[in-house]
């Protein structure tokens, strides 16, 4: 409210420079308004990807049977299409849920993008689904691997806030002394570690990362909106109302990749196992970015 009266009294006192662009000077410093609230809100770590992968032996009847899996996932699987199929994999793509799906004679890959995390389940019932599909084609007992791998996303407004940010992470780099004292400073983190527990090996990285793909923050005039021409405040709105979405894509931000895995897997049922691990990776290492 402080600030809306803030803008109104700015506005007030500017009137004879603002009469011909009084309507463009409110939408900019409401949209502007808004903007910081849904950044100071939403920048929250959330799931980026979710992947699973079985490496598997024996899987020479890829070369004559790729086109019947893709068959069967088309006809038994809602809203799969075959986006790719050469020597090398077969590639279908769930374009809706953001699934895509790769194989060939040695493995199985499906990747989720931006996941719904109350759906984990349902996802993970898809991905045994078309396993078995492709499993029965194939006629796979012979596994070598399976791995679910999750990667969570904090995002940042520059690579710098990432760093300064990794910096106050319970996971860190000790740097010793003998280093320190000659003036050597820490200027990028990329820490990684395999954890094992059981059967299971957690492969651990956390590191600044740059999406170039992604909503660049900066891109944004820095101009006060009351000196900008017309065109420039109806650019700048533009870009107001895309970087308000800039946590759903941000081109900064702190990863925390977690790679479950375990070998020569006996027969267990998939879903639960990505179920598990999803649990796992949550409780265990997620907090990691709780305190930066």
């Amino acid at each position: 409210m402080q600030q809306l009266k803030l803008i109104a009294t700015t506005q007030k006192e500017a009137r004879p420079l603002l009469e011909e662009n009084m309507f463009a000077f409110f939408e900019v410093n409401i949209l502007s308004l808004i903007y910081g609230i849904n950044c100071m809100n939403k920048l929250n770590y959330y799931l980026d990807s979710l992947i699973f992968e079985i490496r598997y032996a024996s899987g020479h009847l890829y070369f004559d049977r790729c086109g019947q899996c893709l068959l069967d996932i088309e006809r038994n699987c809602d809203g799969w299409i075959v986006s790719q199929v050469d020597v090398q994999s077969g590639r279908l793509e769930n374009v809706e849920r953001s699934f895509t799906v790769n194989f060939n004679n040695t493995n199985y890959n499906f990747s989720a993008r931006k996941p719904d995390e109350d759906n984990i389940a349902d996802i993970a019932k898809e991905i045994s689904k078309l396993w078995k599909i492709i499993q029965a084609n194939l006629g796979l007992d012979d596994l070598l691997r399976v791995g679910c791998r999750l990667v969570y996303l904090l995002p940042t407004m520059s690579i710098e806030e990432s760093e300064r940010r990794l910096g106050r992470s319970d996971y860190n780099i000790r740097t010793p002394e003998a280093i320190t004292e000659l003036g050597f400073m820490i200027k990028t983190r990329d820490l990684t570690t395999v954890f094992f527990m059981g059967d299971d090996e957690y492969r651990v990285r956390q590191y600044a990362g740059t999406r170039y793909e992604a909503v660049d923050p900066s891109s944004l005039l820095k101009t006060e909106p009351r000196f900008l021409s017309k065109n420039q405040n109806r650019y700048r709105i533009e870009k107001i109302k895309k970087l308000a979405q800039y946590s759903a894509n941000p081109m900064y931000g702190v990863f925390l990749d977690i790679d479950c895995s375990r070998a020569h897997p006996e027969i267990i049922s998939f879903e639960e196992y990505i179920v598990e691990q999803y649990i796992a990776s949550k409780k265990i290492f997620l907090p990691m970015l709780d305190k930066i």
